[in-house]
C-alpha cells in the first residue's frame, strides 16, 4: 500500500509539472537521493527492493508518456576520447546509476550509436534515434536536434539544470560560439552485432584558454517561462521545454554575454573574433577541454 501511494503521488507530480501522453522526454536524474528517500518511507530491506523500486519508477515514466511517447536516458562516456575502445553493448555510462541500470537490465530499451553521447531510448521514436549515424556529438543530425525540433522536454529529477543541461552544447554549436571548436577522435568501435572497426567521431570542445563554470539554473528557465517546477518528497523536480530552452539560452549567449549560461573567467564572448582554422578543423590535438 505504501508503495502504491508513493507512485500515485509521483504520477500526480509529473502531471502537475506538465508531463503527459505522447511527450518526448529526456530524463536527467540523481536517483541515489531518490532511492535513499524512498528507502526510509517504504522500508526497503535490500537489493531486491531497490531493483523493484527502480523498475517501477521506469515503468511509471513509460505509462505517463505512453507508447506514442519517447523516453531518453543518457549513458555518456568520454573514454573514447582517450583512446579506449567502445562497445555499444557493454561500455558503461558515466552520468548516473539509473541510466546504467537501464543499460544493464532493461531489454525494452535500446542504445543509440554515438560512443561519447549515447542514450538509452524507448517508445515511438526509439528506432529513429537508434538508426541515427551522427558523427558529431551535438550537430544538426543528432538526438539533441531531434529534441529541439520535435518539442522535447527535459525531466530534472532531483537535479538542478546546472547539472543536467547537456542540451546547451547543441545550442552553442548551432550558434557556432567562438570559445569552442570541432575536434575529432578516432578509436575502436564494436557495434550491436559484435563487429569491430575503427571509427571517427567529433565533439565541439572548449578552447583550453577559456575557463568557465556552468551557471544556467532551473530558476533561469522558470523565469524564461519554459519550465515548471515542484518538489516531490522534499526533492526538486522540474520539466523544461527544450525548444523554449533553446530560445532562452541562445538569446542569453547572443545578447547577454552568456552570463546565464556560464560564468567566464578572463573571457568575454566576442562574436566578431576571427576563428583559427586549426581550431575549427580540430587539428590541435592536445589543446582542448571536453566539457
Amino acid at each position: 500500500m505504501k508503495e502504491s501511494t508513493y507512485f500515485a503521488d509521483f504520477r500526480k507530480a509529473l502531471g502537475d509539472i506538465g508531463l503527459k501522453k505522447n511527450d518526448i522526454v529526456y530524463v536527467s536524474s540523481d536517483v541515489t537521493g531518490v532511492v535513499l528517500t524512498a528507502m526510509k518511507e517504504l522500508g526497503f530491506k535490500g537489493r531486491d527492493d531497490r531493483e523493484r523500486f527502480l523498475n517501477t519508477l521506469i515503468d511509471v515514466l513509460q505509462e505517463v508518456v505512453g507508447p506514442e511517447g519517447t523516453l531518453l536516458f543518457p549513458v555518456y562516456n568520454w573514454d573514447f576520447c582517450k583512446g579506449v575502445a567502445f562497445d555499444i553493448k557493454t561500455t558503461q555510462g558515466q552520468v548516473g546509476s539509473l541510466n546504467n541500470y537501464i543499460l544493464n537490465t532493461r531489454n525494452d530499451f535500446a542504445r543509440t550509436k554515438h560512443p561519447l553521447y549515447s542514450l538509452m531510448v524507448w517508445g515511438k521514436d526509439a528506432d529513429r534515434l537508434v538508426n541515427m549515424d551522427n558523427q558529431d556529438s551535438w550537430g544538426s543530425n543528432s538526438p539533441f536536434a531531434y529534441l529541439h525540433h520535435n518539442g522535447g522536454k527535459e525531466l530534472c529529477l532531483n537535479v538542478n539544470a546546472t547539472q543536467g543541461m547537456t542540451f546547451k552544447h547543441y545550442v552553442e554549436q548551432s550558434l557556432n560560439v567562438p570559445y569552442r571548436y570541432q575536434k575529432f577522435f578516432m578509436g575502436e568501435y564494436t557495434d550491436i552485432d559484435g563487429c569491430r572497426e575503427t571509427r571517427v567521431y567529433s565533439m565541439y570542445v572548449r578552447r583550453l584558454e577559456v575557463t568557465l563554470t556552468p551557471s544556467q539554473t532551473t530558476d533561469f528557465f522558470v523565469r524564461k517561462g519554459c519550465c515548471n517546477r515542484t518538489t516531490f518528497r522534499g526533492m526538486d523536480m522540474a520539466v523544461i521545454d527544450l525548444p523554449g530552452a533553446y530560445d532562452a539560452l541562445s538569446d542569453d549567449l547572443l545578447h547577454n554575454g552568456g552570463h546565464n549560461v556560464y560564468e567566464f573567467e578572463n573571457y568575454s564572448i566576442d562574436w566578431d573574433a576571427a576563428r583559427d582554422d586549426a581550431y575549427q578543423m580540430g587539428f590541435l590535438k592536445n589543446r582542448d577541454r571536453m566539457e
